[in-house]
């Protein structure tokens, strides 16, 4: 019986350069993979001429959060003392739910010893780095990119153990993130799911964290984590609801209120607003630029379930950093955010391969 079936040749894939399989990029058609190329070349013009001043994430969080340790240390309780630093500072003390950070932290510092905040921050980013490295070791395929992970990671968390960060909610809440994502594993995930719930408790910007994590655990189909991220969430807001009971009778309307919570940041003023809390900040923004394209692309790439996660994440961050203008949402994405450029060059390759790619599909006549 006379027939035809067409037949397409496979793509011929390159030897991946640095990782040890190849990536998500792969299997994109052509046309896909030129129109991300060119948003990736486009972004980066863009960036550069949208580029402003923006106030440092760590000059911003760190005078009032200081302050408050401090008001606390010498004997005041920590609402007054929370709503006393804010006036001193000249901030927005409306919506209180959200200028008034939850009290565990500076409760639990202002009992210790000057040096053992810093001591523990500096533990926990120690743990942070040793646990991803031990994630990326094996899929790499020699010891020159888990190098550059390593410096990236160090370049991430350094900024964060800074002696003026040690009283900012925020930066625990994410380091404990960090933490968190690479302790997730498929035979188990209490220890991910206390670790963001630690960071939810420390600061209500880890929420964001949380219901990433209860989708992705619910789209999975993994019962047993659904309920674990759902009960975390749940005391999480038991927490928040009682903060905003404390502070129902301190804040009155005659206190100044924030602006719009909308309030777009531009490409440029993203981009210089996450340097600042990162090493790379030390670098023009003619460098800094490209290097952040490069690393979103590199955490697009990375086929693992680890790299899901961690994108969603940082997906997340980065759209409410976009769309609110907060700096403190920057602080969900900083410590991982450029690790994404050690899955960069095999990003771009297998990127440059699909948009190259000219397959033709041939017809073969059988008779029978």
């Amino acid at each position: 019986m006379p027939g035809s079936a067409p037949s397409a040749p496979s793509r011929r894939m390159p030897r991946p350069l640095w990782l040890s399989q190849a990536g998500r990029l792969s299997n994109i058609s052509p046309m896909v993979a030129m129109g991300v190329l060119a948003l990736l070349v486009l972004f980066v013009p863009v960036a550069l001429a949208t580029q402003g001043l923006v106030e440092p994430v760590a000059d911003h969080l760190s005078p009032v959060s200081l302050a408050i340790l401090d008001h606390v240390r010498h004997g005041q309780s920590f609402y007054p003392a929370a709503i006393d630093a804010l006036r001193e500072n000249d901030r927005a003390l409306r919506p209180a739910l959200v200028a008034v950070p939850l009290p565990a932290l500076t409760v639990t510092l202002a009992v210790l010893p000057l040096f053992m905040g810093r001591l523990l921050m500096v533990a926990l980013s120690l743990a942070v780095m040793a646990s991803w490295l031990r994630r990326i070791a094996p899929v790499m395929s020699h010891r020159g990119p888990v190098l550059l992970a390593a410096i990236l990671l160090a370049a991430g968390l350094y900024p964060l153990i800074d002696r003026a960060m040690v009283a900012v909610p925020e930066a625990w809440a994410g380091l404990l993130i960090a933490l968190s994502l690479v302790q997730r594993r498929p035979e188990g995930s209490l220890s991910a799911i206390a670790l963001g719930l630690a960071a939810m408790i420390l600061s209500p910007r880890a929420l964001p964290y949380g219901m990433v994590m209860l989708a992705l655990a619910w789209r999975a189909k993994v019962r047993q984590e659904t309920i674990g991220w759902m009960i975390a969430l749940a005391v999480a807001l038991l927490v928040l609801a009682a903060h905003a009971h404390a502070l129902h009778d301190l804040v009155g309307a005659a206190d100044p209120a924030m602006g719009s919570p909308i309030a777009i940041l531009s490409p440029g003023r993203w981009v210089a607003s996450l340097a600042s809390i990162h090493a790379v900040g030390f670098l023009p923004m003619a460098l800094v630029v490209p290097l952040t394209a490069l690393a979103a692309l590199g955490w697009a790439n990375w086929r693992q379930a680890l790299a899901r996660r961690a994108g969603a994440t940082i997906l997340a961050y980065a759209l409410a950093a976009l769309l609110t203008g907060a700096p403190v949402m920057m602080l969900g994405l900083s410590p991982l955010f450029f690790l994404g450029v050690v899955f960069a060059p095999d990003a771009v390759r297998e990127l440059i391969a699909a948009a190259r790619d000219r397959r033709r599909i041939t017809v073969t006549r059988v008779v029978r």
